[in-house]
């Protein structure tokens, strides 16, 4: 029997600012991981679920679909295929795209992505500091059993090792 849930395709990670197109208006956001055909965006006005957008990067244009939203965070079903290692290359344009004004709401979205982009790197240097601590804690672990195993060992075999050695005859030291 089939499930009917069928495996995630995988994700990375990533925090890539971005412009948002939704009916001519845009908006800043900011990429927060990518599959192969989908993303998932933070922005201060997230489109409705069923809306079509159009998401730049640099020269990069990908089309999508919103297939849902909570709060600020949406998921896109992308037209075509996405690199994820192209998406994070992929230099900001010097400029913006035109059909844009420049207002109080983008400028606080702007300082919004300055702030989560202070908090990824806290949350990026906080993994790396518990990957290495969970390693040194299996390794104290690990080093801790092997000698507790040795011990144990040495002692089952000390006795019978002394008897062998009395009955051949041989001094015990």
């Amino acid at each position: 029997m089939l499930s009917a849930l069928h495996p995630r395709e995988p994700r990375t990670k990533v925090f890539v600012p971005c412009r948002l197109n939704l009916s001519g208006t845009w908006g800043d956001a900011c990429i927060h991981n990518v599959s192969s055909r989908g993303l998932l965006i933070a922005a201060d006005h997230a489109p409705d679920t069923g809306d079509y957008i159009e998401v730049r990067r640099g020269t990069l244009v990908i089309i999508g679909r919103v297939m849902w939203r909570k709060d600020r965070f949406f998921g896109v079903r992308t037209q075509d295929r996405v690199s994820a290692e192209a998406l994070t290359r992929e230099a900001r344009l010097a400029t913006r795209p035109s059909g844009r004004t420049e207002s109080d709401q983008e400028r606080r979205t702007r300082a919004r992505l300055v702030a989560e982009g202070r908090v990824a790197r806290r949350v990026e240097t906080s993994r790396h500091r518990s990957s290495a601590f969970q390693y040194a804690v299996f390794a104290i672990a690990g080093t801790a059993t092997a000698v507790v195993i040795a011990l144990e060992v040495h002692d089952a075999l000390a006795s019978p090792f002394a008897a062998i050695n009395t009955a051949l005859g041989g001094s015990v030291q």
